[in-house]
């Protein structure tokens, strides 16, 4: 029982987590990158590439709720923002030792990543099945 809690918990928190992120970029790239000290300096072609990963963001968001919703997607589900919650906040990581230190408001963005990554995959662990 705890096992689905903790997998519902982490579908609801990473699946709005991914739509509201995602459609903020979607929406308004302008003012969701100033937030972190981005310029996006009327770059048309790099608001259209952000907006296409703001809505891909979306979708893996949507993706994500779906096991909420039916159960048979659950695992896919969870593994789904697993995966999509560690690679953003790993990617961040290696691009910190590489670049340096980015702005705090992606710091706290990689860390919040990798927590909700972490849960993730805690509650693919406690899906397991003993064999």
């Amino acid at each position: 029982m705890k096992a689905m809690l903790l997998q519902k918990a982490v579908l609801l928190m990473a699946g709005a987590t991914a739509i509201f992120i995602g459609g903020s970029i979607l929406l308004s790239p302008d003012a969701f990158y100033a937030a972190y000290g981005i310029s996006l300096a009327d770059d048309v072609s790099l608001a259209n590439e952000l907006r296409a990963s703001g809505g891909s963001v979306i979708m893996l968001g949507l993706l994500t709720l779906a096991g909420l919703v039916f159960s048979r997607f659950a695992l896919a589900s969870t593994l789904l923002a697993a995966a999509m919650f560690m690679a953003y906040g790993a990617s961040r990581l290696v691009s910190l030792g590489l670049d340096g230190q980015p702005d705090t408001g992606l710091v706290t963005a990689m860390i919040a990543e990798l927590v909700i990554g972490l849960a993730g995959l805690a509650a693919l662990i406690t899906q397991r099945k003993p064999a």
